[in-house]
């Protein structure tokens, strides 16, 4: 009997050697069935070395094989390895450099989620992230995501924005989850130019489509109705212009914004007031050549 379990413990022990052994000779296949047969080995499969290489192993046949799958299994596998090997050992001698492959693996997933922001894959950019957020906080408890939260959420809710414009169904489902992003944003910073803007535009520009869209043969109560509407939504649009016009008073496009939406408020001296700061800025980048304008989004204009 007990030359039977020297026996076995040496099988295994092979099994980790020869796993190892086609690692560094680049056989990644062998090596994943070797260390796929150790990790089975009870004698070996809560020892944090073993998930350590199979990681390791995993972590190379992703690179190899599936460095462009956004959605990766062995990426996915090599995660959990290094994870389990972490949770059995947190602070020994594998730990250092299972946290430093769980940040490379974690930077990759990152790296498909930004190039997943588009109008056909957003739902995998969003996965991916909070994945990536997921990896990083297992390994780095006390990492601060607030920055990237915030790059994040603006790309997304451009994305949302412009899906809203196709149509009126498109409109009531995006309008809503492109604000609630904005919300989150100014959440975390009140003072982001760039979410007040968007903010202000996004009600701003739904209140001029309707205007330019208006059916005047509507009766008299109808048009009130509409009106109200117009004028909800430029009141909403009101102070997140004030505060991106605060934040930045150079740009022309909340200048415009400012001058609309007063204009549309009936109030006629606050309007002129943009109106003439507008005109100077103007006037002022026609002499020197400059531009003081930027982001992502103009107001459609109307009054």
């Amino acid at each position: 009997m007990v030359l039977i379990f020297l026996a076995n413990i040496s099988y295994a022990q092979n099994k980790l050697t020869n796993a190892l052994y086609n690692l560094r000779e680049g056989e990644l296949d062998k090596a994943k069935e070797l260390i796929d047969s150790a990790i089975e080995d009870t004698l070996f499969n809560d020892e944090a070395s073993t998930f350590y290489y199979k990681g390791t192993i995993y972590k190379e046949l992703f690179k190899q094989k599936e460095d462009q799958n956004k959605q990766s299994p062995y990426r996915i596998i090599s995660v959990e390895s290094f994870k389990k090997s972490l949770e059995i050992e947190n602070d020994g001698k594998y730990s250092e450099s299972s946290k430093q492959n769980l940040k490379y693996l974690a930077e990759t997933v990152y790296n498909h989620a930004a190039t997943s922001l588009n109008s056909s894959e957003y739902k995998l950019a969003i996965s991916n992230y909070q994945f990536y957020k997921e990896i990083i906080s297992f390994a780095f408890p006390s990492t601060n995501f607030e920055d990237k939260d915030i790059m994040f959420n603006l790309a997304l809710a451009t994305i949302f924005s412009k899906l809203a414009e196709k149509d009126s169904a498109s409109a009531k489902l995006y309008y809503p989850k492109t604000i609630a992003l904005f919300n989150e944003v100014l959440d975390i910073d009140s003072n982001n130019v760039s979410a007040n803007y968007n903010m202000g535009i996004l009600f701003y520009n739904q209140g001029v489509e309707i205007v330019n869209n208006m059916d005047y043969s509507l009766d008299i109560e109808q048009l009130n109705q509409v009106q109200d509407r117009i004028i909800e939504l430029f009141k909403k649009s009101l102070p997140y212009m004030l505060k991106a016009y605060e934040l930045n008073p150079k740009r022309k496009e909340t200048l415009i914004g400012l001058q609309g939406i007063y204009f549309s408020l009936n109030d006629i001296e606050k309007s002129e007031a943009y109106k003439k700061e507008l005109e100077a800025l103007e006037l002022e980048e026609g002499k020197t050549g400059g531009e003081n304008s930027s982001g992502n989004t103009a107001p459609s204009g109307g009054k």
